[in-house]
Formats: C-alpha cells, sequence, structure tokens
C-alpha cells in the first residue's frame, strides 16, 4: 500500500495537465489522471509523456466530487491528494505532509499555502460559511473574520480548498467521500464539515506551497459558473442549516455581493466585475438558468446521441 495516492480530474486543460504532471514527474506517490471526456487529446498525451501515470479515460462528464470518488475508491494510499489540473510546485512535500498526518492522527485534511503565478498570496482557507458567518461577511465585505489561510505556522482551520486538498483515507472510511449532489463548488466545504463534526480536524499547512493558476475549464462561462457556485451553495445550506438557515446565510451573502456592486463604480471602472457582483446578489435570492451541471448533461447527451447513430 503506497503512502500517498494523487487524484487529478482533467477537463480539456491538456497544456495545464501536462505541466502539473512534469512538476510531479519523480514524486514517490501513485498518481492517477481521470479524464473528464476531454477533446483535446489529453488522455493520449499523457500515456505519451508520462507512461508511470495511470488514466481513468471517462467517456462521460461528471462533476468534480463524482470523478474524485471515482480515483478515491480506485487507489490504496493511505493518504489521497485531490490536486486540480491548474496546479504545480517546485517542491510538493510530500515526505513532509505524509509525517505531519503521522504525526498527528486526528488531521483528517490538510491543505498547502497557495499562491498566483506571480507569487502573490492566495486565499485558500475559511471558516465554515454558518449563517453567523455570512452575516459577519456582510458587515465586514468579507474583510475580517472569514478567511484562515494567513501566518506561516501550521494551525487548525474550518475548511481548506480542493484545488490541493490532502485527505486521511481512514477519515474518509468513516464520514464518507465527497457528496455527489453537488456537481462543483462546496463539496470539498461540506466534507470538510462532516469530517469536523465527527471529531477530526483539518489543518493549514503553509511550510508547503502550490502555485494555482486558477484556469479552469469553467472560467470561460462566467454566469453558468456563477449560477453553479450559488445552487451548490443553497445545497449546503439546506443540509447543514435547515431552511431558516440556509434563507438567512444566502440574504446575507447576496446583500454582501449587492453592496459590494453598488460600490465598484468608487474604487473600479470595471463592469465585468460589477456585472458579477450583481449576478452573484440576484443568486442569493434564487438561481435562475443553467449551470455547469447542464452544460455537462448537454455534453453527455450531444455525444450520446452521435455515437448511437
Amino acid at each position: 500500500m503506497p503512502d500517498l495516492s494523487v487524484s487529478i480530474v482533467n477537463t480539456g486543460s491538456r497544456e495545464l495537465l501536462l505541466a502539473c504532471l512534469e512538476s510531479l514527474a519523480g514524486a514517490d506517490a501513485e498518481i492517477v489522471v481521470l479524464d473528464n471526456a476531454s477533446e483535446d487529446g489529453s488522455a493520449a498525451a499523457v500515456r505519451e509523456r508520462f507512461p508511470g501515470v495511470r488514466v481513468l479515460a471517462q467517456e462521460f462528464r461528471a462533476g468534480f466530487g463524482a470523478n474524485h470518488n471515482t480515483v478515491i475508491r480506485a487507489t490504496t494510499g493511505r493518504y489521497v491528494y485531490v490536486l486540480n489540473e491548474d496546479t504545480t510546485a517546485e517542491d510538493w512535500g510530500f515526505e513532509r505532509l505524509v509525517s505531519y498526518l503521522d504525526a498527528h492522527p486526528r488531521v483528517a485534511a490538510v491543505g498547502p499555502k497557495l499562491v498566483y503565478p506571480d507569487g502573490r498570496r492566495q486565499d485558500s482557507a475559511w471558516r465554515f460559511p454558518t449563517p453567523l458567518v455570512s452575516a459577519l461577511g456582510l458587515a465586514t465585505l468579507g474583510k475580517a473574520g472569514v478567511k484562515q489561510s494567513r501566518g506561516d505556522q501550521a494551525r487548525p482551520v474550518d475548511w481548506v480548498t480542493g484545488a490541493a486538498l490532502l485527505l486521511r483515507r481512514e477519515a474518509l472510511d468513516e464520514v464518507g467521500l465527497f457528496d455527489e449532489d453537488f456537481f462543483l463548488y462546496s463539496e470539498e466545504v461540506d466534507l470538510q464539515f462532516r469530517l469536523r463534526r465527527a471529531g477530526w480536524e483539518v489543518q493549514f499547512v503553509p511550510e508547503v506551497t502550490v502555485t494555482h493558476y486558477e484556469s479552469q475549464f469553467s472560467t470561460g462561462i462566467p454566469e453558468r459558473r456563477i449560477n453553479e457556485m450559488w445552487r451548490s451553495r443553497h445545497r449546503y445550506w439546506r443540509k447543514h442549516h435547515g431552511v431558516v438557515g440556509a434563507r438567512a446565510a444566502a440574504l446575507a451573502t447576496g446583500a454582501q455581493f449587492a453592496v459590494r456592486g453598488a460600490l465598484s463604480p468608487l474604487v473600479r471602472r470595471d463592469s465585468e466585475f460589477r456585472m458579477r457582483m450583481w449576478l452573484h446578489a440576484r443568486n442569493g435570492l434564487r438561481v435562475r438558468g443553467r449551470g455547469l451541471r447542464e452544460l455537462a448533461d448537454e455534453w453527455n447527451g450531444r455525444v450520446g446521441t452521435a455515437s448511437r447513430r
């Protein structure tokens, strides 16, 4: 049984995926790529350039949690590192992370420090979006009391981003894998909430640094991405805080975006930013329009129809 299995899901991001695997070359880990029905030759390119990487070539498109669950079930490492294909590192620090988890047996999940390609720090750990935290986010416009990825010492946090999330398999065996009712977004929040509720800990470990390019497949379709984000948020709030708590959290979070949109002409001349803020504010009331799940369903239907001809 290997200590570490790496789970990477790719949807049409061939060059980013290859750069990620290049940075992983020589790593002492079981590396598995699930290709989410890409149309850019990603699976073939990985097989050609990285024969030691296992490729699961999927002929249909599924969501983040479902895809990583497929890899988790197909691997055997004591720890599973969920990685975006748009990540790289000069030093992945696998030995240090495994040693850290071995030394802290009640820690179920850790996240490294994330940075942009220019070296600026990315936010990567936050408090759970409870109704109270959502109200705090409205009062401070998200500037205080919510983000937890500051400082340079390892410490407990509520949750870390799924872009680079190292998980203890023993803990997953206890609480279950990602909830596949979430297509994209909030599934890692839900998982870490369940881990914390079961008595496990989540830690931010900034001694290891990962570069995150934030160039995921969905970034070119902002309205669908925002709709999917909010659909998942509403699902998360209803699941963990009930109908009343979900409504309170949604209204407070939507109001924060409305205020940011209203103030934006005073601080930046960016009509695209204002449009995004108003989309977020609208979805705080109710999600209108299609999201990324429907995009995948449309693709699956189109390809399935063509294959039957």
